[in-house]
């Protein structure tokens, strides 16, 4: 039914499209207009054009940091996917104390990332020894400083990425399976459907869509990684786990040079656009088949 005065939906939608305008559009074109010019806060802002553009893509660290991000966003957005789908599968078939687990699996979402960050530092530090190295001890192995060693660095900053946010795309999955016709599933059973069989080839399929709109949740919020990679390792050792927020961060914040940092900025928009792009294209191309 339409309403009968056409002013009456954008009066509801003005309040959230003011704060989307002023929130997300007006800081990127900001950073668009900071991208052309040289500034440090203090001095006079100088127009270099694209100097700073030619500059990036010169940028050894930021080669790094793209290549980081995109395995970062791989690891963190594969584990949280499964992650996600399983913890939800195991909640749909618990019938009893369901509501206990729920709050459980949720609870690392709701900690703060400095909390989680700190938990992982006393489970993976050799000195003092943590859980791990007494772990490894206990089976005659050498104990590693995984935060320590550039070959670990990024992939143990991923997984504790992935476990601090995975509770969200569990309550995704879990409300997507209790809106499956449970007549459907009670007919399968009926016909000689296994649980396994179930969800290969009932339940899953029924929530196909779920899945890429989980998907573009992911890939947009991993590309825009910032917190746990910065408390745990600071980018480091080295640049081995640095990312393209954390190196905007230190470029724009720490060395002062807000025109390079806005550009790394833009980059950073554009990249997560092309990203959800691509996620939807294939979506599209997924449900016309």
């Amino acid at each position: 039914m339409k309403p009968k005065n056409r002013l009456v939906p954008w009066l509801f939608s003005t309040p959230a499209l003011a704060i989307y305008i002023f929130t997300v559009l007006v800081p990127v074109v900001w950073s668009m207009v900071y991208s052309f010019f040289d500034y440090n806060g203090v001095s006079n802002m100088n127009f270099v054009g694209l100097d700073n553009y030619f500059q990036l893509f010169q940028d050894k660290v930021f080669k790094t940091s793209v290549m980081n991000n995109l395995i970062f966003m791989a690891i963190s957005t594969v584990f949280q996917l499964f992650m996600g789908l399983l913890l939800a599968t195991i909640l749909t078939s618990i019938t009893k104390g369901n509501n206990i687990l729920r709050v459980a699996y949720f609870i690392p979402c709701i900690i703060s990332s400095m909390a989680i960050c700190q938990i992982f530092v006393k489970l993976l530090s050799v000195q003092p020894e943590g859980v791990l190295a007494a772990l490894m001890k206990a089976m005659g192995m050498a104990p590693v400083a995984v935060l320590s060693d550039p070959k670990l660095a990024l992939l143990v900053v991923s997984i504790i990425d992935g476990y601090k946010f995975c509770g969200i795309y569990m309550v995704i999955f879990y409300s997507a399976f209790l809106s499956v016709d449970q007549e459907v599933i009670e007919a399968a059973y009926i016909d000689g459907c296994s649980w396994w069989q179930s969800y290969c080839y009932i339940k899953l399929p029924m929530i196909k869509n779920i899945f890429f709109v989980v998907l573009v949740l992911l890939v947009n919020g991993t590309l825009k990684g910032f917190d746990i990679s910065y408390i745990l390792t600071s980018g480091g050792p080295g640049t081995s786990s640095e990312l393209v927020a954390t190196y905007l961060y230190k470029t724009a914040f720490s060395s002062m040079k807000y025109g390079y940092g806005s550009t790394i900025a833009v980059f950073l928009v554009v990249e997560c656009l092309l990203a959800v792009g691509i996620v939807r294209f294939i979506a599209s191309r997924t449900e016309r088949e």
